[in-house]
């Protein structure tokens, strides 16, 4: 299983925020613990803040090799694009070949051509049914199985009251496949 639940703000805007503080409100919550190596892993509270719908909860500390990552940009930044379903072009509904392709080249280039039509657009325009987001800041989650592990109200209330923004998600491989 490689694939991971990513919580994003799905806003261009610039961060009130650093990624230490956000680090630290994690930390506090229970959410995210520090190893001893100084990454984050699942804190004890992890349950109270995802909804696991089958029978995925194999997060809790120790039992497998889980961890919690912040990615945090300058600039706005596509992750995902490796979906379980299949993702289309918005006018045309061909099938769209190559999802990371686009999601990788993003911000520099911000838009799809369609090789079978010719049609172009905008990657924002793109139904990515939650394998993709767009954002300065994303909460990482892994290791999960897709659609099983869902953010609960609680944890994306307390997301928006530490930034005053609403926060979304998506599921795709972990980042180790990005890096």
């Amino acid at each position: 299983m490689s694939y991971s639940l990513y919580i994003y703000i799905p806003e261009p805007n610039e961060p009130t925020f650093t990624e230490t503080e956000l680090t630290n409100y994690l930390i506090q919550l229970d959410f995210a613990s520090l190893a001893n190596s100084g990454s984050l892993q699942v804190g004890s509270q992890l349950m109270d803040f995802i909804t696991f719908l089958g029978c995925s909860p194999s997060l809790s500390v120790g039992e497998v090799d889980s961890a919690i990552k912040i990615h945090f940009f300058d600039e706005t930044t596509g992750l995902g694009g490796d979906s379980i379903q299949s993702l289309r072009y918005p006018t045309c509904k061909h099938l769209l070949d190559n999802p990371a392709h686009l999601i990788k080249n993003y911000p520099q280039s911000t838009d799809w051509l369609c090789p079978s039509c010719g049609l172009t657009g905008k990657i924002d325009t793109i139904n990515w049914r939650k394998s993709a987001g767009f954002s300065f800041v994303f909460i990482e989650v892994s290791q999960i199985f897709p659609k099983e592990a869902v953010p609960s109200d609680k944890l994306l209330k307390a997301l928006q009251t530490f930034s005053h923004r609403d926060w979304q998600w998506f599921y795709s491989k972990a980042s180790s496949v990005y890096t």
